[in-house]
């Protein structure tokens, strides 16, 4: 399930295990399921999990990388069972946003000027998101990263800066 811990964001995650065998659960369920076609330029299934699992400061770098590769799975899943009607005419992407995990997600493109926004051309990282989780990904998944500067207030009302990576690890737009 999908959970934000509002009330008690630093408390220790009980059974991890139960949230990853969870999230193996989600992924496998995408096997054999394409989305239909809409008038929307996408559909997007966001990370299926508790937020304290993949990201502040209980996360552990291996519950990260578990559920990273779970992300992988529903993506190899989805373009597997793309329809050949689909093939050129819609692209699957993970979109993860660095360190902030929760708010992952893969996403089935429908509109290929849109997705294309989400493929940088300009200030590339030259790191790997993929290499630093030791995640092996797909031959036809194309990863880019790049940075993003955000500008918001706390709860004191000052201005803070947060800086944070957003990666594409998508099918190529021919």
């Amino acid at each position: 399930m999908r959970r934000l811990s509002i009330h008690r964001p630093n408390a220790k995650i009980r059974n991890p295990n139960r949230h990853i065998r969870a999230l193996e659960k989600w992924a496998s369920g995408f096997q054999g399921y394409y989305p239909e076609r809409s008038n929307e330029r996408y559909i997007n299934f966001k990370i299926w999990t508790l937020d304290r699992l993949v990201e502040g400061p209980k996360a552990q770098h291996e519950w990260k990388q578990k559920a990273l590769q779970q992300l992988i799975v529903v993506a190899k899943n989805l373009v597997a069972a793309k329809p050949e009607k689909e093939k050129g005419k819609s692209w699957v992407a993970i979109l993860l946003c660095y360190p902030n995990l929760w708010s992952s997600e893969v996403t089935v493109f429908f509109d290929k000027e849109y997705y294309e926004n989400f493929q940088p051309r300009e200030g590339l990282l030259s790191s790997s998101i993929s290499k630093q989780y030791d995640i092996d990904l797909p031959e036809n998944l194309l990863e880019l990263g790049y940075q993003v500067s955000l500008e918001d207030q706390d709860e004191t009302g000052e201005l803070c800066t947060y800086i944070e990576e957003r990666w594409t690890l998508g099918e190529r737009a021919l």
